[in-house]
Order: structure tokens, then C-alpha cells, then sequence
């Protein structure tokens, strides 16, 4: 990558934008921007506004984006945004825009870092060669599967595996679907565990527990959970529990005996609760396969610039011959 990149990564909250360059062999980003999305009518809005604060001067650009992409066309799965590739290159004059999921460019970020600088949830064995797993919640929930290919080129499977069906286990998890199924019609992990749904679940849980809805953040709903309030510490049990239940099936799915890295806003929130001995078998515990996860590493990515990271690495894979 000679010159540098405009990268971005949409997300249903924040839309974030950076450029990019390989130096010394390392993808670095700078001019980084955070932008709230909710100050914005469009993503064009927001851009212009990137380009003019930083007078970037570019002639490519790799954008991220929370939804499916078809024929480099997407609509925000948590936001109304439409972007089309082509419509922002005649808008803003660039020679080249390419449109991927978010979760794809995370899971392409993944080989650029050691994996020593994520933190360790739970130890294991990479399987040489094998699928990694890149998932978690944030806004929504993303998943995606890393593939190595000769050559040190990568390629990302990435879908929509956060709407997959949740799947209770406990007394009060069967409570929780039952609310959400009467209220929504359809359970999925990104419901359950995602910060869309954080008020929907806040909502249930309140109806289980005989207590009145009050609205609160998550940060006071997690300061009331570290103080004992059984409510709150069982909400995010629970949801730590459907991240971690979402991803052992998804190892199964995919054999992505390579490991499991979990990424998103809310796995970070809830890392210590990612990390309890209810979580690890919530994670290893499928009958009579359950030893083929015994030893699957899962790890936790901290790192806030790893999708924009991700779309320069997949731009730069995308152009070389």
C-alpha cells in the first residue's frame, strides 16, 4: 500500500474514519475521527464532514459497515443509512470505493496483530491451518470466519450468524425467550446479547423479577450488578452466557478449531463475566462433542481501530496482484 487509504467503520452507533498505510511493514491509521451517528441524516452527511475537518486528499477508500453488502451496495442493519459505492465515488471524487461487512474487516484485522495483545478468556491449542472464529456483540451482533490461504493472503466468510435462533438452557433463560418470543416473535443472540436489545431484555427482565421498568444506561445497569442488585448481575450473566453458548456452536458450525476471537463493544463490558467457570462450560458443554471444544482457545480483542485496520489490510489484499 503506497498511498494512503481512507478507511471507515459503520457501525449503528458511531461512525468512525481514519487513513491508512502500511509502514515498516505495520498497517497504521491516522487522522482518526469518531463521529456519532445520530448527529448525522446520511453517511454521506458524516463523511463530508471527516474530509473537511482533516482535508484529506485521497484517491481510494475501503469503508466497513454494520449490514449485508450486495453488488457494493448497504443499509445499516441498526440504522437507516443507505451507501452506495458508487454514488460516494461520484460524490467525492474518489477512483475507487469498496464496501465490506464490519465483522469481515475485524476478522481481516485479526492476522495484522500478535496474538499475544488480545486478552486471554479462556486458554488452548490453535489447530494449525484452521477456521478462526471472530464474533461478539456490539450494536449488533457480528460474526465471521478467518481462512488462511497460500501466498499469506487471507479470506473472510463473513453472514448474518448474530440472527441465529438463541438457544435458553436455564430455568430463567426459558423465562427470558418466552417474554422476547410474545414481544418479537423471533429470539436470536443479537436480541438476547446485543446492545439493540439491551432495553428489551432490561424489559423482561424486570417483568421476571416483579420489579418496576426504570430506564437506566448500561453503565448504571452494570454499577448496580457490581453491587449486588441480583436483577442486573443475572442480566448480564445471562447475556455473558448467550455470547459464549452462540460462539461453541459456532466452532462446531464452521471448525473453527483455530480459536475464537471475541470482539464488540459489549464483550469488552462483559469480559469478566465472559470469563467465569458458567461461561466456559456454557461454551465447551454439546453432549457427546464436547471434547472437540476442550481445547479451543478463545480470546478478547480490545484493540477500538481493528475494523478500520481490517478494510485497509482487505484494500490492500483486494488490489495486489
Amino acid at each position: 500500500m503506497q498511498k494512503p487509504v481512507l478507511v471507515g467503520d459503520i457501525g449503528g452507533t458511531n461512525a468512525r474514519f481514519a487513513l491508512a498505510s502500511r509502514q515498516d511493514g505495520k498497517l497504521r491509521i491516522e487522522h482518526f475521527e469518531k463521529l456519532a451517528g445520530d448527529g448525522f441524516a446520511s453517511f454521506d452527511d458524516a463523511l463530508e464532514q471527516y474530509v473537511g475537518q482533516t482535508g484529506a486528499e485521497v484517491s481510494a477508500a475501503c469503508f466497513a459497515l454494520a449490514g449485508p453488502v450486495e453488488n457494493q451496495e448497504v443499509t445499516l442493519t441498526n440504522r437507516g443509512w443507505h451507501v452506495s459505492a458508487s454514488a460516494v465515488k461520484a460524490r467525492f471524487g474518489l477512483q475507487d470505493v469498496c464496501l465490506i461487512n464490519d465483522f469481515h474487516a475485524m476478522a481481516r484485522a485479526v492476522p495484522e496483530f500478535a496474538y499475544e495483545s488480545f486478552d486471554c478468556i479462556f486458554p488452548g491449542t490453535p489447530k494449525q491451518g484452521a477456521p478462526v472464529l471472530v464474533t461478539g456483540p456490539g450494536t449488533g451482533f457480528g460474526v465471521a470466519t478467518l481462512l488462511s490461504e497460500p501466498e499469506g493472503r487471507w479470506r473472510v466468510v463473513s453472514g448474518e450468524g448474530g440472527h441465529m435462533a438463541y438457544a435458553p438452557r436455564t430455568e430463567v433463560e426459558h423465562a427470558l425467550a418466552r417474554l422476547l418470543m410474545r414481544d418479537h416473535g423471533y429470539v436470536s443472540n443479537e436480541l438476547v446479547a446485543s446492545g439493540s436489545g439491551l432495553d428489551e431484555v432490561h424489559a423482561a427482565f424486570c417483568e421476571i423479577f416483579g420489579r418496576p421498568l426504570v430506564e437506566l444506561t448500561p453503565e448504571e445497569m452494570r454499577d448496580r450488578a457490581d453491587s449486588g442488585d441480583e436483577l442486573f448481575r443475572t442480566l448480564i450473566e445471562v447475556r455473558a452466557l448467550a455470547v459464549l453458548g452462540a460462539a461453541g456452536d459456532l466452532v462446531l458450525a464452521n471448525g473453527a478449531l483455530g480459536g475464537v476471537v471475541l470482539a464488540g463493544g459489549v464483550s469488552e463490558r462483559i469480559s469478566d463475566f465472559l470469563k467465569t467457570a458458567a461461561a466456559r462450560q456454557r461454551f465447551v458443554t454439546r453432549g457427546p462433542m464436547s471434547d472437540y471444544l476442550q481445547d479451543c482457545p478463545v480470546w478478547l480483542m480490545r484493540e477500538p481501530a481493528a475494523p478500520l485496520i481490517g478494510a485497509a489490510a482487505y484494500y490492500e489484499q483486494h488490489t495486489r496482484p
